[in-house]
This record gives C-alpha cells, structure tokens and sequence, in this order.
C-alpha cells in the first residue's frame, strides 16, 4: 500500500478553460496555404524563448535526454493556437516534430491546464524532452520552428511559421554523484522527464524564473508486493522509507539546514500555503559540492540532522534521516542538484549515479500514491547493473550498500 501523495511546487491544474475553448475554435479555422520558410523577418504574435540552456543527460532507459522548458507569451488582444513545434539542431537536421495530442501532452497554459492555443495576452510553456537517438551526438545549438494560426480582427485567421527560441546546449557530462540512499528498491515516483510536479515547479524569485526541480527525484522504498509500507499507516514509522539514512552523494560543504519542524501525518498532504519558500522542503540539508554545485534533500525526519551550517562533509557520510515534513504526505527523500544554494531560486542541472541497478517500471504512479493500489512493477528480466545514468519517472532502482 502506497504511503503518501506527492511533494511539490505546483499541480498541474485540470478542467477546461478559455485556452481549451481556444483550441477548439481554431482547430476548425480554414488552415491558410502552407507556410513557407521565412525569408526575411516577419511580424508575429507569439514570442518564444528558452528559460535556461538545456544540459544533456544519460538516463536509465540509456538514451541522452535533453531536457528544457520554451516558453510561449501572446502579447495580443487576440487568440492564437500553436499548430506544431519542431525541434531543430541549428543549420541540421529535425530532432522531433510536436504537433496534435503529443503537443497537446506537453504544453501547458500559465495555470498548468493542458493546451494548444494561448488567449490574448496569454502565457504557455512546451515541456520539452528529446531523447536522443543512441549513438547520436549531442547538438551544440538548437533552434525551433513553430508553425501558428493567429486569428485576425475582422479578417480570415492567418497561418504563418517562422524559426525561434535558439539556445545553446550545454554539452559537458552531467555530474557524477554517489547515491543518497543505500540499498532499496526504491521507486522514483516523481522524477524526470515526465510533466508532473517537479518539471513544473517554475518560481519567480525576484522577478526572475527558476526551475530548480527540473531533475529533482523522490524516491521512496517498495517491497516485493510494491508496498511502501506494512502495519498502520497512519503512523509514519509504518512506512518503509521513514528512519532510513541519508548520504552525501559528494564531498563538500553544509550551506543550510532545517530540523525543527513535526511530521506530517499520513496520506494528508498539507497544502503549499502552509510553507514559505524555507519551509516548503521541509527538514533539509544543502551542500555545495567541491564542483561548484549544491545539493538539496527535503522531508528529513525532525531532528535527524547530523551536520551544522559550515560543516565540511564526505562522500558517504550520515546527513540525516528520511521523515515525513514540510509539503509532503509520507516518507520519502526529495533529491535535487541545481546552481545555487537556495532550493528555489536556482537552475536544476543533471546529475547521474555512478552505481545503480534498475529493476524495472512502474505504470500506476497515481493509484500508488492515492492508496488505491501497490505499485505495478514492469519488472526487467534480470536486475540490469547500470553506471553513469539518471533514473526516469517511474524506475525501480536499488542503490549499491
């Protein structure tokens, strides 16, 4: 039985609204003729840029992810409907063309309700996700066609296409680190690069936009039955996960610590009004790596803590404990690495585990977590040794002892 519903930022919110409405209304417009490459500049409604150049990253299914958000913003009094995106390494070849239900499954409108059409001076971002074909090399830039319907005041709507939001991609190898956790398994429940709760969590700190979840993780241990606990689960201690130890995945040094706040109980999830941006996490620990970068783990258990702020760490060694705080509802680790030191206003990068054993999927994540069903593992059939990859949404991994 499943201990909890997920950690999060945001929810991905869902229901109809005028964008939808938008999209059904321009999906009957009279397509105009094919739009040709332009050739010289061109007016248009929509702007898109990239929130921050993407980085590239081996990931448990053993394909090089690129993983980055385009952001779309209408500044019109009038509707427009993205037709397709296509991603394009710069002067090449087309990597992935986005169009019908899968642009549908990837772009969202300000409010994180699924869309293809933004409303007049309205927002959207396409989650983008390119796995790269095995053996492909890793673009050095990227540029995207988008292919758009405007609808014109008085007029026939106009379809037009044009190349934008170029970004270079960072090609250096994600950060090796060693696990968090040891032994397991542990399931990533809520992980990259699915649209979910983590790769949704942009924050404006500041009047700038972050996305320091963007490869964060949540793992919490499962049983043979795909169990995340046994006994009365109304009490975390019934919970697998609850109590375990939490490692530096590197050396470093401890930037920020939280562990005065109480557990939550059970399968109540508090909601995030609760929290201000240092409580969010809730009992945590920050280092900076000896390379520059900072990693973050949340929910620890009240008054596990090990370490102080300032406190020089090795690789391996105790942090804390696994517990049940700040905005979740059960035990669980939340594992991120991003650029800076606050767990918000940061850049999530990638990072990937030098030792680690995938033992299959899980394909009822929801069911899991509302208590409805134990976690369905897809089980591979031998436990698969894997060194230098990421685990993806939903992977059953075990950590080396």
């Amino acid at each position: 039985m499943p201990t909890h519903a997920p950690s999060s930022l945001r929810r991905i919110a869902s229901g109809a609204g005028f964008a939808a409405l938008a999209a059904s209304a321009l999906a009957c417009w009279p397509a105009a003729a094919s739009a040709a490459p332009a050739t010289t500049p061109q007016l248009t409604s929509l702007t898109a840029t990239v929130l921050a150049p993407p980085h590239a990253v081996v990931a448990t299914d053993g394909r090089r992810h690129v993983v980055y958000e385009v952001m779309l913003q209408n500044p019109d009094p009038v509707p427009v409907a993205v037709q397709s995106l296509a991603v394009r390494v710069e002067g090449g070849r087309t990597l992935a063309r986005l169009s019908g239900a899968r642009l549908a499954a990837t772009m969202t409108d300000a409010a994180r309700r699924p869309t293809t059409a933004l409303a007049p001076t309205g927002t959207g971002t396409v989650w983008v996700d390119i796995a790269l074909r095995r053996g492909r090399s890793v673009p050095r830039a990227l540029v995207h066609r988008l292919r758009v319907v405007e609808a014109l005041p008085g007029g026939e709507p106009h379809t037009l296409a044009f190349d934008g939001a170029r970004t270079r991609v960072i090609r250096r190898p994600a950060t090796p680190i060693a696990p968090p956790l040891r032994g397991g398994p542990y399931l990533d429940f809520n992980g990259c690069c699915a649209v979910g709760a983590h790769r949704t969590a942009i924050a404006s700190v500041d009047g700038v936009a972050h996305l320091s979840e963007r490869f964060a993780a949540d793992f919490i241990r499962i049983d043979a039955q795909g169990r995340g606990g046994a006994g009365d689960l109304s009490r975390n201690d019934s919970l697998f996960t609850y109590g375990e130890p939490v490692y530096a995945v590197a050396d470093g040094r401890v930037v920020d610590t939280l562990n005065t706040l109480k557990d939550n109980v059970p399968f109540n999830e508090p909601p995030a009004s609760d929290f201000t941006e240092q409580t969010i996490l809730g009992n945590q620990v920050v280092l900076r790596l000896d390379n520059g970068r900072y990693a973050a783990y949340g929910h620890l258990k009240p008054g596990s803590v090990r370490v102080h702020r300032g406190q020089r760490v090795r690789a391996g060694q105790v942090l804390a404990h696994v517990g049940n705080t700040g905005q979740s509802g059960g035990a669980h680790l939340h594992f991120q690495l991003s650029d800076g030191p606050d767990e918000l206003a940061s850049d999530g990068v990638p990072y990937v585990f030098g030792s680690l054993s995938v033992l299959g999927t899980v394909s009822n994540i929801d069911q899991f977590l509302t208590g409805a069903a134990p976690a369905a593992v897809q089980a591979l059939p031998s436990a698969s040794a894997r060194h230098g990859q990421m685990p993806l949404q939903g992977a059953v991994v075990r950590f080396p002892r």
